[in-house]
């Protein structure tokens, strides 16, 4: 499982390896530093770049990120910060500027709610801060009760509108992601009211319910693995594709990394969505109409795999992941994904007879065919972006904290 593109880059020893991390590790906190506001609020990427705005979803693995290097004052002011936007709703908006008016011009993603419900009490477990908590406890209390009024009635599946691929042809519906997220939240939240003394029965009633509805209806026995979405709406379906966003269910503790479904679900996504010439995990498989800067594999989805094995104590894959990642790394920066030059263009082209450039991906095709890697075949789009490093703050101490020799 090697990316021919990449596979002349040599990391050595695995001290080299290490020091290599390491040296990640640092970086990665500094990126996290570099892209959080001075009103707490994290952007998706540096200013400049391509995304000048604060994402929920983003946000909140920032949070999480910050929370695993121990720096909790940076993760309490992202909270505030994004505590503060909520809506009447109870939900988050899909985006918010830097000053934390909704600026969205996607629907709703019910993730991007409950992920931060998850960081906050995250934070206050790890941090001891629950002065925080309790001061925030009805903005989070507004947005559980908003996902639970997300619930199907008859499925017990949480519906929404758009989830974390942002492409409401393949994820509106009851989605895998943001069952995973949700049903995460919910339980987090039971532990946040307990530590505050506040008990909510009914939540985690809910939350057994949501994982009883994924047991039940996606779960499929034709192709052994988990499912993306059940669609609901104008054209009922089922998308059965193998897809990277499956890995929530593992990530966030539906299931244990050892369940025979984790891994029949984990070994599909391995075997259809590696990509053969640069190595790394694409987030599904190359459908038409679904291209963002050239299909190809993303770090931060990649390290959410690295995980799994990790937890697992499987230490050879592990390294395997952990290897692409560095080899993927520009100067100790890492990347929305790559993609080959030819696929790339494939996308400039579609795109601009369509008519659909925007600014911001002007900026990034600009940034990437000048990116020394462009001339060995080898786009990087959107560099650096702020959700890898978070998430590979957590996988280096996860696995420092697994294989301590």
């Amino acid at each position: 499982m090697d990316g021919t593109l990449l596979s002349s880059v040599s990391l050595g020893r695995i001290s080299d390896m290490q020091k290599k991390a390491e040296s990640l590790y640092r970086n990665s906190i500094r990126i996290l530093r570099k892209v959080q506001l001075r009103s707490g609020g994290c952007l998706a990427t540096p200013k400049g770049e391509r995304y000048p705005y604060i994402y929920p979803r983003d946000n909140a693995v920032c949070i999480l990120g910050f929370v695993s290097a121990g720096l909790f004052k940076e993760a309490r002011k992202a909270l505030d910060f994004i505590l503060h936007t909520q809506l009447p709703s109870g939900a988050f908006p899909q985006r918010v500027d830097t000053d934390g008016r909704d600026a969205s011009y996607k629907p709703i993603q019910i993730d991007g709610t409950a992920l931060n419900t998850y960081a906050l009490s995250r934070y206050a477990a790890e941090s001891g801060d629950t002065r925080f908590a309790l001061e925030n406890w009805k903005i989070a209390e507004s947005a559980v009760e908003y996902t639970l009024k997300n619930i199907h009635p008859e499925k017990d599946l949480v519906y929404t509108p758009n989830s974390v691929h942002e492409f409401p042809p393949m994820e509106e519906g009851l989605e895998i992601w943001a069952n995973a997220t949700c049903l995460a939240s919910l339980e987090q939240a039971c532990l946040l009211g307990k530590m505050l003394k506040i008990e909510r029965p009914r939540w985690l009633d809910a939350a057994n319910r949501i994982r009883s509805g994924i047991n039940n209806y996606m779960w499929n026995s034709r192709t052994k693995s988990f499912i993306k979405t059940i669609r609901l709406k104008e054209s009922s379906s089922v998308e059965t594709d193998a897809d990277v966003s499956c890995l929530a269910l593992c990530d966030f503790g539906v299931f244990p990394d050892k369940d025979p479904k984790i891994i029949s679900t984990t070994k599909m996504i391995e075997e259809a969505l590696w990509n053969k010439e640069l190595g790394g995990l694409c987030r599904y498989p190359k459908y038409q109409g679904r291209n963002n800067g050239g299909w190809g594999p993303w770090p931060h989805f990649t390290l959410m795999l690295a995980r799994h094995y990790i937890r697992l104590g499987d230490r050879d894959k592990a390294d395997m992941l952990l290897g692409w990642i560095l080899k993927t790394a520009w100067k100790n920066e890492l990347p929305e994904h790559i993609a080959t030059t030819d696929e790339f263009e494939e996308y400039v082209t579609d795109f601009k007879d369509s008519g659909i450039l925007r600014k911001d991906r002007l900026l990034m095709i600009e940034n990437a065919r000048k990116h020394p890697m462009f001339k060995r075949g080898i786009a990087y789009v959107t560099l650096p972006l702020a959700w890898p490093h978070a998430e590979f703050i957590q996988t280096w101490n996860l696995y420092k904290g697994t294989f301590k020799k």
